[in-house]
């Protein structure tokens, strides 16, 4: 046999917890979402059809953790969680721990804070003057 040297997924490895440093803390499992969302981010929440999908399975119910979900969707676990994390950024959707698993709902009031943003800015369109026509 002829060794050539280490795989180059040894580096994934886990570490012994004697011979792992420090670990991060980790972040807190129920955290808020971030008051400062941009509406960008939200539209972006929004320009995914698996995303509202998950936003209508729980428009449908109270909380749902991820495997409730994955057994109403299509998707693999982790692809609904992605799309959980980039709901929960955008401030539409809200997580609390429940045990083992993470329940997630609806945020209340994001429809309605949603709602306002796009009045305000396509009323922000309605108010600019018409740029004058170019003429070549």
């Amino acid at each position: 046999k002829v060794f050539l040297g280490p795989l180059p997924f040894d580096h994934m490895r886990r570490e012994s917890p004697e011979t792992a440093g420090p670990r991060r803390p980790r972040a807190a499992a129920c955290c808020s979402a971030p008051a400062d969302v941009d509406l960008p981010d939200v539209f972006k929440a929004l320009g995914h059809p698996a995303r509202l999908e998950i936003l209508q399975a729980l428009a449908a119910c109270d909380t749902a953790c991820c495997g409730d979900l994955v057994k109403r969707l299509p998707l693999a676990q982790s692809t609904v969680s992605q799309h959980l994390a980039v709901l929960r950024a955008a401030g539409l959707v809200g997580m609390r721990g429940d045990g083992r698993c993470c329940r997630y709902h609806l945020e209340p009031g994001a429809l309605t804070r949603l709602t306002g943003d796009v009045e305000r800015l396509f009323a922000s369109f309605l108010r600019q003057p018409a740029p004058a026509p170019h003429l070549n």
